[in-house]
């Protein structure tokens, strides 16, 4: 009889075992989906933010190429300018010698 009750016992508390086993398993499993969940929120809030880094890499590349496009223009109106300049400083500069070697 006591072998039979030891092994009632037994069986009882693996019973139990298990049970709790059982219980730790769903409740982990339930922390795995919710862990899931967040994961591919953050995979979304990735894919999202390298869209808008993707997006503000561009804007700054048409920016650059605009202002070099622009630094470009004003360089060349400068140099139009300089040339005007000199072409005007070079005249005058030679009516001057001019006007002096008439005085002399």
């Amino acid at each position: 009889m006591q072998a039979l009750e030891k092994m009632e016992q037994l069986i009882d508390n693996l019973c139990g075992k298990f049970s709790d086993i059982r219980e730790e398993n769903e409740k982990l499993t339930k922390q795995l989906e919710i862990m899931r969940g967040q994961l591919q929120e953050k995979d979304l809030e990735i894919i999202r933010l390298k869209k808008d880094n993707q997006r503000q890499i561009e804007t700054i590349e048409r920016e650059l190429m605009r202002l070099k496009k622009e630094r470009s223009e004003y360089e060349e109106k400068i140099s139009k300018l300089h040339q005007k300049l000199s072409a005007f400083l070079g005249v005058a500069e030679e009516n001057k010698r001019n006007n002096d070697e008439k005085q002399a």
